[in-house]
């Protein structure tokens, strides 16, 4: 069994008949095969038994679609063997391109379990369709998650300038669950559109605003060099009651590309 990384319109049009899938127009197919951003083809005994293809925005989401295989050739592994060359091949593209990507598809009936086999997710009661999501293995970890806080426009600007490294909040049940390597995304709470890419470096935990400023440089906090960082500023944000509730939390932060 060979895979190569290209589909002629010849053996799409073979294969598209063999298992009576609709006629497509020869000048169509070869525009989608061209505009796929991964395709495949299977070689055994010196013919094509298989193909496979991705379509999609090239940064976001994808679609696994037009998978087929030759019916003499069916249950040898193919299928998966074509996919598990795909989803290495997106893998590699989305370590250079992407954060993530999620690759989606419509299986066809009961064939559903074949893709979950291949590493997709397929909920029937919340989606019709399997997915998967692919992450960038340069910024994830198999445990990383990504969360999303807002920021006033200052702090915002410091840690976009890498002088801010420590995020402070109140360790609340949402704080709680962060953890070292998971992806924050910082959102300037007066333009949404302005974000900025951050990686956990480390959770520091206190219980109070106090002992967390006696602890950090204040320029890693956000103050500037003639400040005064006083930690009695942190309670225009947080009660007295909520810090002395849930204590605070000093998120260690890296910018990400």
């Amino acid at each position: 069994m060979d895979i190569i990384n290209s589909i002629s319109v010849k053996d799409f049009q073979r294969l598209h008949i063999m298992l009576g899938w609709k006629f497509l127009d020869n000048k169509k197919v070869e525009k989608s095969i061209k505009n796929s951003m991964l395709k495949v083809s299977c070689i055994e005994d010196g013919k094509t038994v298989g193909i496979a293809r991705v379509v999609g925005d090239g940064f976001t989401h994808g679609f696994l679609t037009d998978v087929m295989v030759d019916p003499d050739y069916q249950g040898k592994g193919i299928g998966k063997a074509m996919i598990t060359h795909l989803l290495a091949r997106l893998q590699e593209y989305v370590n250079k391109n992407c954060d993530e990507f999620m690759l989606e598809l419509t299986p066809t009936k009961d064939n559903a379990e074949f893709y979950v086999k291949c590493g997709f997710k397929h909920d029937p009661n919340k989606i019709e369709g399997c997915y998967l999501w692919i992450k960038n293995q340069n910024i994830y970890t198999s445990s990383s998650k990504k969360y999303v806080m807002k920021l006033n426009d200052s702090p915002f600007k410091k840690i976009k300038s890498g002088k801010k490294t420590i995020e402070m909040r109140l360790n609340d049940e949402k704080r709680k669950l962060l953890k070292k390597d998971d992806i924050i995304i910082f959102c300037n709470i007066n333009d949404n559109s302005k974000t900025i890419k951050t990686k956990v470096v480390d959770i520091h935990k206190f219980e109070n605003f106090e002992q967390l400023y006696n602890k950090f440089d204040k320029i890693k906090l956000g103050y500037n060099k003639n400040e005064v960082a006083n930690p009695v500023d942190m309670e225009q944000y947080y009660s007295k009651e909520d810090i002395k509730k849930y204590g605070v939390v000093g998120i260690e932060i890296k910018l990400l590309k």
